[in-house]
């Protein structure tokens, strides 16, 4: 089969669509013909997009890989692509997919969503993409029949061994491009690149909306390092950034993948993930050495109330000792925040305010408590009335992320809280 993959536009070009690519090397791997369509790094006109969308007939499907930010897009999209061909069909998957299937399939065009993983499930659908009547017996995705009723199948059983996936199809997104949207990086002279370890969180944060539930897989270290080297060799890349939710839920594998670094001299720097509950002063240092030059805490809250109104499963405490520990080992600290959680009063505040100064924290990033779709906190919100919209109407609105105001969870009237 021929097939194009989408991706949408986006504010953030510092990062290609990894999982994208580890669907289209997996599609290739099993004989598929695949395009790619960037249009966050290459983004087109409207003008331009629709005379695109008229080459589409040389494909048997078209795959769009968003997140929930995406959701416009993908109902805009689709709708184009459908008034053109209307019998072509259009596969959704990524973070959209997951946070509201049902929605997005009675509000757009788009024939198939697949659920969690993708590489399996799409190229099973991708071979029986003209049999709209077997995709029942295809796990892991949301479909409209040929009367356009919706239905769901059981979740796809997770892939065990992730050594066994090729590696992203690079040669299909303009990585050099990706490279000049690293900014502190590129200003260091490093040349970033961007690998993944594991899949899965085994917290239940309640405002977290996860890609790969709480099961957590990993790769093998040398399978990693490999792949690194093989990326070195093509771009040159310098500084690799572990794009996981929490690497360190498997502290094995990042203790055997810094040694491995060590004794097979391979000279780059990297990043990662961390979690205050996780930390290890002695592995700390054992990837120091190996060239780890910064630890992301989502620490969120510098007050336990709100902590403890997250289910973050980690304390106060804990994060003041994590900060110290990974300064204490050269490391640097980057943590987000976020205000307006439900429970979140003057006093709240006055304790996420007073950690910053006291931990003397550069943190620039502080985001409204957004509550997205299959949530505990988007449940919270509705089972409340905070959210005035339906479904569809609210996910439009999710566009411009954390960084506007959309949903009070609080007490506060919403001036009051846009003063504090």
């Amino acid at each position: 089969m021929r097939v194009l993959l989408v991706y949408p536009p986006a504010r953030d070009a510092s990062k290609p669509p990894i999982g994208m690519s580890y669907i289209s090397s997996f599609l290739r791997q099993e004989g598929h013909q695949v395009e790619v369509l960037d249009l966050t790094v290459r983004p087109l006109s409207d003008d331009e997009l629709q005379k695109r969308v008229d080459s589409f007939h040389l494909y048997d499907c078209v795959g769009i890989s968003a997140i929930i930010t995406a959701y416009n897009f993908v109902k805009d999209f689709s709708r184009v692509v459908k008034e053109k061909l209307p019998d072509l069909p259009i596969i959704v998957g990524n973070a959209l997919s997951i946070s509201c299937p049902e929605t997005l399939l009675k509000n757009s065009e788009v024939d198939v969503v697949v659920v969690d993983e993708g590489e399996l499930t799409t190229a099973e659908l991708v071979e029986r993409i003209k049999d709209r009547k077997n995709y029942k017996n295809i796990k892991g995705i949301w479909y409209k029949d040929e009367d356009g009723n919706i239905h769901s199948t059981p979740l796809r059983e997770r892939i065990i061994d992730l050594d066994s996936l090729p590696y992203p199809d690079w040669d299909l997104f303009d990585i050099p491009t990706y490279m000049k949207h690293t900014g502190p990086y590129l200003d260091k002279g490093l040349l970033s690149g961007w690998i993944t370890a594991v899949r899965g969180c085994p917290f239940s944060c309640g405002y977290c909306s996860r890609s790969f539930g709480q099961k957590v897989t990993a790769r093998s270290e040398n399978n990693m390092i490999d792949e690194i080297l093989e990326f070195k060799r093509l771009y040159n890349g310098s500084h690799f950034n572990i794009v996981d939710d929490l690497v360190m839920a498997r502290p094995k594998l990042v203790r055997a993948f810094a040694r491995s670094l060590i004794e097979r001299n391979v000279n780059i720097t990297w990043q990662c993930t961390g979690r205050v509950n996780l930390v290890d002063e002695e592995l700390f240092a054992l990837m120091r050495k190996s060239g780890c030059t910064t630890l992301s805490y989502g620490i969120e809250s510098g007050s336990q109330k709100i902590l403890d109104n997250m289910n973050k499963g980690a304390t106060v405490e804990q994060a003041k000792r994590a900060i110290e520990i990974t300064r204490k080992v050269g490391l640097n600290v980057r943590t987000p925040f976020m205000f307006g959680y439900v429970g979140e009063d003057r006093e709240t505040v006055s304790e996420t305010v007073n950690f910053i100064k006291e931990m003397k924290l550069k943190t620039t990033v502080l985001f409204f408590s957004t509550p997205y779709p299959g949530t505990e906190l988007y449940n919270w919100a509705r089972k409340n009335n905070r959210i005035k919209y339906d479904e569809d109407t609210y996910i439009s609105l999710l566009g411009n992320n954390a960084e506007t105001f959309l949903v009070n969870l609080t007490d506060f009237t919403d001036e009051e809280l846009l003063e504090l």
